[in-house]
């Protein structure tokens, strides 16, 4: 079950001044950023049109997101909006001038907002995991659940190893998102090893390894290049909930406070 805790830092400008007025998502106001925010647009898929399969959808926030992350499992409206980047729409691009269906791992989904996110941008296939299947059951709509969207209730790592690697479903993806703190390693290993070549991973990752109370938002190619990195979001500082998978993860996020236990 795996969401993000949110810190307001009040001197960072405001989520209209930091967004714009021009539907554009933020440039970085950190010296770690390697470029600005990339744009985002509101178009979505005619074939996804009015297929809302979670009770999540819209309830996310730009504010009052701590209660929203606690309660509903749901993370901030700035990561939603920072998904339908131009860097996670560009392999969804890419797919349709090879007459593919796009295809996107949703590690983390949680209440399901992000895999609704993916759906509405034109993702029509969609394998959406998370290691607790809690949040996921209780706001599922199961009548609207299209065929191409399924859940796993795995860890990323148990995904990988049990479901991805056997029974010949090791298909690539063309986007992989992250909803919880990864390491840099972890996310240059899913990239080169599961992304298809005009693939991204878009993931919240820690500034230093293991150290949970920091993260960027990173974007990385097919190789592990980070393509745009940038630690703050509007007027939030996002911390994520830790990569429960990992030994280094302490704290009430972490087994054996949350009910995670990992498989050997």
């Amino acid at each position: 079950m795996t969401t993000s805790i949110v810190t307001l830092f009040p001197t960072l400008p405001s989520i209209a001044d930091t967004f714009g007025h021009d539907d554009n998502i933020i440039a970085s106001k950190s010296a770690t950023s390697s470029s600005s925010m990339p744009h985002t647009t509101s178009t979505t898929s005619s074939s996804a049109t009015n297929t809302i399969f979670t009770r999540g959808f819209g309830k996310e926030e730009y504010t009052n997101s701590i209660t929203a992350s606690r309660d509903t499992n749901i993370s901030p409206k700035e990561v939603y909006d920072s998904i339908q980047s131009i860097y996670v729409q560009y392999p969804l691009q890419k797919a349709k001038e090879q007459h593919r269906i796009p295809r996107a791992w949703d590690v983390g989904a949680g209440a399901g907002v992000s895999t609704q996110t993916l759906y509405n941008m034109g993702y029509l296939q969609i394998e959406a995991v998370d290691w607790s299947s809690a949040a996921w059951e209780d706001n599922l709509i199961q009548d609207n659940l299209p065929s191409g969207v399924r859940f796993t209730a795995l860890d990323d790592e148990s995904f990988v190893q049990n479901v991805w690697n056997t029974e010949g479903r090791k298909q690539k993806f063309d986007v992989i998102v992250f909803n919880f703190g990864i390491n840099d390693s972890k996310a240059r290993r899913y990239a080169q090893e599961m992304l298809m070549e005009d693939g991204r991973l878009f993931a919240p990752v820690n500034v230093q390894s293991d150290y949970w109370l920091k993260q960027a938002f990173k974007v990385y190619d097919v190789r592990g290049n980070v393509l745009w990195s940038v630690t703050d979001v509007g007027a939030w500082s996002v911390q994520f909930q830790p990569d429960v998978t990992q030994d280094t993860c302490q704290g009430i996020w972490c087994a054996p406070y949350n009910g995670f236990q990992k498989n050997k």
